[in-house]
């Protein structure tokens, strides 16, 4: 075997080795959020999560709806682990709900807005956010909020905070059914 068939075999055999490294270190399970126990204010949950539960949180809502002129108000807290070297980048929630709207209505929303607190949670950076339906008729819809994240540690555990106002004029209604938290991506410190 001469230098250059040495040097194109070398050349191979790196490749391939770097290959290997690179899909081991992709098949890897990647961290996330862990979720826990959730307390409420002012609406119940009907699947309190029983141990911690991984990426994703679907939580349903027994009663937060308003209609005829009402407001519901229903302030939710989720208990956070975050794994040690990591904290959160960014965190999605989903909302699942209806609205109806008669001709006569100025309609229906929904707003929220977001706190974060202890671990590595950090603290919110995004504005109160609304969603006005004011259509008429029956609406079935999915909302998604992207919050963006800023922390201030390192791992550990903390509490998500979600504020939740439905609110109806007369003649409409809103009901919020179901609320999933998405656990987001999670940088190294």
């Amino acid at each position: 075997m001469n230098f250059k068939q040495f040097g194109v075999l070398l050349s191979i055999s790196t490749i391939f080795g770097m290959n290997v490294i690179v899909t081991k270190t992709l098949a890897q399970d990647l961290p996330s959020i862990s979720f826990g126990a959730i307390t409420t204010v002012g609406c119940s949950v009907a699947n309190q999560p029983t141990g911690s539960v991984r990426t994703t949180l679907p939580i349903t809502l027994d009663n937060i709806s308003a209609s005829e002129g009402q407001r519901q108000r229903c302030i939710l807290r989720a208990e956070t682990f975050i794994p040690s070297g990591f904290f959160v980048k960014d965190i999605q929630i989903l909302y699942e709900a209806s609205a109806k709207v008669s001709s006569m209505s100025k309609g229906a929303s929904l707003s929220r807005t977001y706190s974060f607190s202890g671990g590595a949670v950090g603290q919110a950076i995004s504005l109160p956010k609304t969603t006005n339906f004011t259509s008429n008729g029956s609406n079935e819809f999915a909302e998604q909020d992207d919050i963006t994240v800023l922390s201030a540690s390192c791992g550990g555990q903390g509490q998500l905070g979600i504020n939740i106002i439905a609110q109806s004029s007369p003649g409409s209604s809103i009901d919020i059914s179901k609320i999933v938290i998405l656990s987001g991506n999670l940088s190294p410190c």
